[in-house]
């Protein structure tokens, strides 16, 4: 169990670290089903009784929403809320198994007297808002799950930093390419990498990927030259990732053997 919670608690620190390499906020909300688990290793206690149906949901949800790590273009309405609906039932089993437990604090009140449905409503309040971003990486899984390549040549092209809806200089910004085939204009997401490769060029040529529901991505690129303008930024975030991962081992053998 020690080293199930070590190895968690290193995730949750590389989810956090690649969240901030990449510009990507997807990468916390991951470690929200990391949560439960971290939990479960931290207060388990020798005959304490362990949820393995919690774990292994928390485990491969965490798995399927990271392969959605991408922009989610456009949605076919049925598919995603049907979704929506079976991961909710997934995640709020596994946040009240966790309180039930004992492995996290019991807010809601189950098994208790003093449950009241007021409570219970404004913490579901707040995993129904995350729920949604969750289905969308679950979604965007679905859709990468077969990808049909083909090339794709953009002229007049531009990244830029906005929000999702286009609005500029506003909160939750993303790194975005935008440019012009045939008369259509493309938008991609990028990550920070990506976009610091991208930044310069006004014509590219691009490896595109169309998911099995429609959706467009950005596969491969093929110039090497691209990958030297972020040397000096891969060097950078290197030494800090493998320094910062050191202290989170530490504070992991810390907290598994030497408190236990």
């Amino acid at each position: 169990m020690a080293w199930l919670g070590f190895v968690t608690l290193l995730t949750i620190y590389w989810c956090f670290f690649v969240a901030a390499t990449t510009g990507r906020i997807g990468w916390c909300l991951l470690t929200g089903w990391l949560l439960p688990i971290l939990a479960l290793t931290i207060s388990f206690r020798k005959g304490m009784q362990v949820n393995g149906l919690m774990v292994l949901i928390c485990f491969v949800l965490f798995l399927v929403c990271r392969s959605g790590l991408a922009e989610l273009r456009k949605k076919r309405p049925v598919l995603f809320w049907l979704l929506y609906t079976v991961i909710f039932l997934l995640m709020f089993y596994s946040v009240a198994q966790a309180q039930m437990q004992g492995y996290i604090l019991n807010i809601q009140g189950w098994d208790s007297e003093t449950m009241q449905v007021l409570r219970m409503v404004l913490v579901t309040i707040p995993l129904l808002v995350l729920n949604y971003f969750y289905t969308e990486m679950v979604y965007t899984a679905i859709d990468r799950l077969r990808l049909k390549k083909w090339e794709l040549v953009l002229l007049n092209c531009r990244c830029f930093l906005a929000h999702e809806s286009g609005a500029e200089k506003v909160a939750k910004q993303g790194y975005f390419l935008e440019g012009i085939s045939n008369g259509v204009t493309y938008h991609f997401e990028l990550t920070k990498r990506t976009y610091f490769m991208l930044r310069r060029e006004k014509n590219l040529r691009l490896q595109i990927g169309t998911g099995i529901l429609g959706g467009l991505y950005l596969t491969d690129l093929e110039n090497p030259d691209f990958f030297k303008r972020v040397r000096r930024m891969d060097r950078k975030y290197a030494k800090r990732g493998i320094f910062l991962n050191i202290l989170v081992m530490a504070f992991g053998v810390w907290l598994f053997w030497i408190l236990k």
